[in-house]
């Protein structure tokens, strides 16, 4: 008579199983981490968008008080006529700093808010035409550059 092992007992896992799981862990990361990278840059863009209206809210409500485009971009961040930097715009407008009513851009720290993808406040402000955009130079998820935005 031959006896069969009645309760043979596993411990751990064999290769095969391990190498199942790791493959399908790779599967899955491969679909999810390029979905959870746009997503961050899709945040990023939206806060860029954000930023930009508020800098160009801020320097409308200026140049409608004071006849004149900030001379510098933090001008509109000015918390008195007298703080304002120049006397002159690009295009040689007269600022009327009794007119000024600002601050016209408030943030929590008292600074001009960052671009979200150089992560500093370095924008590109042209104080002929009052316009502003960011100093980043790749292209958004749309194929537009940042810059241009």
């Amino acid at each position: 008579m031959t006896s069969w092992p009645v309760n043979r007992r596993r411990f751990g896992f064999t290769l095969i199983e391990v190498l199942i799981v790791v493959t399908i862990i790779a599967i899955l990361s491969i679909l999810v981490i390029p979905r959870a990278t746009a997503a961050r840059r899709r945040a990023k863009e939206a806060q860029l968008r954000g930023n930009l209206k508020q800098l160009r809210d801020g320097i409308e409500r200026f140049e409608a008080t004071s006849a004149a485009w900030p001379p510098a971009l933090s001008d509109v961040m000015a918390a008195s006529g007298a703080a304002i930097s120049a006397n002159f715009d690009g295009r040689g407008g007269w600022v009327d700093r009794t007119a000024y009513d600002g601050p016209y851009l408030l943030t929590g720290d008292g600074q001009l808010p960052k671009d979200p993808f150089t992560a500093a406040p370095d924008w590109n402000y042209d104080n002929t035409t009052g316009t502003v955009h960011s100093s980043s130079t790749p292209a958004s998820l749309g194929g537009t550059a940042y810059n241009t935005w």
